[in-house]
């Protein structure tokens, strides 16, 4: 009786640390350097992605052309207020979620809103980010090209 209880926990432990690995290349697509493509087309400022404790983030790294340097989200609110605009945190606590990312913050520097997010790769070289309030239907998606 012991062996068949030994038995399970193996094949349970197997079958999960299989889910991790097949989740791994959903990772590796969405860290990155980005560039930000506005809705009309123009480009905007630049974003690094990487993982923390198993979550997905993101911060600025570089401003949109023309913009203060030094400048802060002065509409921000929280912890966020008044925070400089490069090197903001701004998406955060996303988690793995099937071929995407779920369940994290996306802030908006321009307007200091928060919203819901999702985010995807699109290939290797593209990263689909929908920032929404409520439900999915209610937002918008920007296309990021890999810089890096």
């Amino acid at each position: 009786m012991q062996f068949h209880r030994v038995a399970i926990v193996v094949a349970i432990s197997l079958l999960l640390v299989g889910g991790l690995a097949a989740q791994t290349p959903v990772q590796k697509n969405a860290v990155g350097h980005w560039q930000v493509v506005k809705e009309n087309g123009a480009t905007g400022a630049e974003v690094v992605t990487y993982l923390e404790n198993g979550k997905l983030y993101g911060k600025i790294t570089q401003r949109d052309r023309g913009a203060d340097p030094n400048g802060v989200c002065s509409k921000c609110s929280g912890s966020l207020k008044d925070q400089k605009v490069l090197g903001l945190i701004m998406i955060r606590d996303f988690v793995p979620d099937g071929d995407g990312w779920t369940g994290g913050i996306v802030v908006d520097p321009e307007n200091g809103k928060e919203y819901k997010g999702k985010i995807k790769a699109v290939g290797n070289d593209q990263l689909s980010l929908r920032g929404y309030i409520g439900i999915p239907m209610l937002g918008r998606t920007q296309m990021w090209k890999r810089l890096q």
